[in-house]
């Protein structure tokens, strides 16, 4: 059987299962083996696998079809002494859970199912959140105690609701950024996370003025890496050191500075006609995938072609070092703002090599979003904005589901949103993903990773908190910005 007769026999046995049951159910139910996969590293080791966070509760769990199976209990939260480990929710705030959630429904089909998201248990959870903080903080769970029904309540904080124009001109936005700022202000583990994490991490104390903590961060990465670094590390870490410097004015950071925008500049592909017969492992020729002005993975180019995602996180790097004063070739800049625009549709979607993707695109989106405001405000660069805008609208219940890295797309999807100032997509991102940020919120401030769907994620076992908890401290204090990224 070739491949597209498996493609054709997959799909119709999904519509067979949805008209058998009504509704599409999960077809991966046991999160591909993750529910039971703890993370190693960082505060949620202790946590038996990538479960489902239940909000400021402090409970974890499975998500079932119509209901949570309760897991962990984080000792001293909201639901400790009230939840139970294998408590069956299955319902909040006296409304029982009535729609078949969706989770696990695998992001390559996207195409075929583009109104799915995250309907069901998990959006009906973060809502009755919502609505129980607005008044005196006592959430009701429906539980399921060895089939012994219980109602219980959980008491969480009264912070109020958010803002019709949230994360703008709302006192909750206000009141959970500064929950998440000091949650990473008493990390000391920020410096040996991982690049994405500690780069975010290191802006968020940036724009809460934590500046003694970011000077030691800084100091820390201020030497250059060695040859064959990936594009990541040293964009990220330009990224931060940059912003940095344009708040603190420290120079001992800007050799390094320099040298990260030169690094760069041998990391892109000046013609892709150079690469034509470039082959990669058991992928065979993989040259029509390195595109003239694009980055890959590597410094050394290499691998199986350029990404729109490393391009735009590259010229970041290089539109911020340069506003610190370091000289990068404004033609090689040139060749990557092109390779982007060609990489975007008329309807804002950037692919994952050309316009062309099947992966979720807000990291991308956002990201470019950031990187046209902080290049020349110019007709060109407003239009462009304007246009991936759109497509951040288009893509708002897939905030989640990026490949490799979820909390990418989270962090650079609500931060490009939130700077475009395209009202719609602001209304349209916020609004739709307000219930899973609540499910993302722990009772301590912090912010943790949610599962997404794309098989490939691991955006969890990278950077289970911080990541993400410096993602949303950024995004909701962005009414007040301090930071080139933030729209300063």
């Amino acid at each position: 059987m070739n491949l597209r007769n498996i493609r054709y026999s997959l799909l119709l046995a999904l519509v067979l299962l949805v008209i058998s049951n009504g509704s599409l159910i999960a077809i991966e139910k046991n999160n591909r083996d993750r529910w039971e996969t703890p993370t190693d590293a960082g505060p949620d080791k202790e946590v038996p696998g990538y479960l489902i966070n239940l909000g400021p509760t402090g409970g974890r769990a499975i998500l079932e079809s119509k209901s949570f199976i309760v897991k962990y209990i984080f000792k001293d939260s909201p639901a400790d002494g009230h939840l139970q480990v294998d408590d069956v929710i299955t319902g909040v705030n006296g409304k029982p859970f009535d729609v078949a959630h969706t989770f696990g429904h695998h992001l390559t089909r996207m195409k075929e199912f583009p109104e799915i998201g995250y309907e069901g248990p998990l959006m009906d959870f973060g809502n009755a959140i919502e609505a129980s903080e607005g008044k005196d903080g006592k959430l009701t769970l429906s539980v399921s105690r060895k089939n012994t029904p219980i109602a219980m309540i959980i008491q969480l904080k009264a912070l109020g609701t958010f803002s019709k124009t949230y994360p703008f001109h709302c006192k909750k936005s206000a009141l959970i950024a500064k929950g998440a700022m000091e949650y990473l202000a008493g990390s000391d583990f920020i410096k040996h996370e991982q690049c994405h994490a500690k780069c975010m991490s290191g802006l968020a104390l940036l724009a809460a003025g934590e500046l003694d903590k970011a000077r030691e961060l800084a100091h820390s990465w201020n030497t250059l890496p060695g040859p064959g670094v990936w594009v990541w590390p040293v964009g990220y870490q330009c990224i931060f050191l940059s912003e940095y410097y344009l708040i603190t004015k420290d120079e001992a950071v800007l050799k390094t500075i320099q040298g990260l925008a030169t690094i760069l500049e041998g990391a892109q592909v000046a013609d892709m006609n150079d690469y034509k017969d470039r082959t990669h492992g058991n992928m065979g020729n993989v040259g029509h995938k390195f595109r003239t002005g694009g980055f890959g993975h590597n410094t050394k180019v290499g691998g199986y072609g350029t990404m729109t995602i490393t391009t735009a996180v590259a010229l970041t790097a290089w539109e911020l070092a340069m506003k610190c004063g370091a000289k990068v070739d404004q033609g090689k800049v040139d060749l990557g703002f092109t390779y982007l625009h060609k990489s975007t549709t008329k309807d804002g979607y950037i692919g994952y090599h050309t316009e062309v993707g099947r992966y979720s695109p807000t990291a991308r989106q956002g990201l470019a979003v950031v990187l046209h405001k902080l290049a020349e405000d110019n007709e060109t660069n407003r239009a462009y904005i304007k246009q991936v805008a759109k497509g951040l609208s288009n893509a708002k219940k897939y905030l989640n589901d990026a490949h490799a890295d979820n909390i990418l797309a989270v962090c650079w999807g609500l931060l490009g949103t939130n700077v475009s100032g395209d009202k719609k997509a602001i209304r349209d991102m916020m609004d739709y993903n307000k219930a899973w940020l609540n499910m993302a919120r722990c009772y301590d401030g912090s912010f943790v990773s949610l599962p997404g769907r794309d098989m490939y994620d691991k955006g969890y076992y990278m950077s289970s908190r911080l990541h993400l908890t410096a993602a949303m401290a950024l995004v909701y204090s962005i009414e007040n910005p301090k930071l080139k990224i933030q729209g300063k």
